[in-house]
């Protein structure tokens, strides 16, 4: 029995100590259920809502899911996301673009948030290549996202459809 309880303390510092890393403004123990008990924003409390969080697994659940405190600033993070997947993929990507199709062109669906669309994305890059090529002040995979950005706000289908 002791060392059942001894592996639970250490489970839950560990637990507490990894929080603390991606703690936002709700604390030391991080988002999850215990984040919502706004008596316990003190250090005592921060122990019992991080021993809540990692007791419910409501800190996995919440950021799995952007509730109980746990946003995944989505927006900044899908941004950053579609800048390094353009930028380390964009040989590849351009070639994808050109053809209207490939496992990149998919893939840069899915972060902009409209992976059922991937063949609508397809079609314009493919019939507007000449628009998402042009030079500019930025680096190549930045202007490259932009123009694609840009042109699927203008997209009747994508518009809708992506959400980034």
């Amino acid at each position: 029995m002791n060392r059942f309880f001894s592996a639970l303390i250490l489970f839950q510092l560990t637990a507490f100590s990894v929080s603390k890393l991606y703690a936002g403004n709700y604390g030391m123990a991080g988002c999850g259920l215990g984040s919502q008990i706004p008596a316990w924003k003190n250090d005592i409390g921060q122990v019992l809502a991080a021993t809540t969080n990692v007791a419910t697994s409501s800190q996995t659940l919440g950021i799995t899911s952007g509730t109980s405190n746990c946003t995944n600033d989505g927006v900044v993070r899908s941004e950053k996301a579609q800048k390094l997947f353009v930028h380390y993929n964009y040989p590849t990507l351009i070639l994808d673009f050109s053809r209207g199709e490939g496992e990149r062109l998919q893939a840069l669906a899915t972060l902009m948030g409209c992976p059922l669309h991937s063949k609508e994305l397809g079609l314009v890059t493919k019939s507007q290549l000449s628009q998402i090529l042009t030079s500019g002040t930025k680096t190549d995979s930045d202007l490259i996202l932009s123009n694609v950005q840009e042109l699927v706000k203008k997209d009747p289908i994508l518009s809708k459809a992506c959400n980034f």
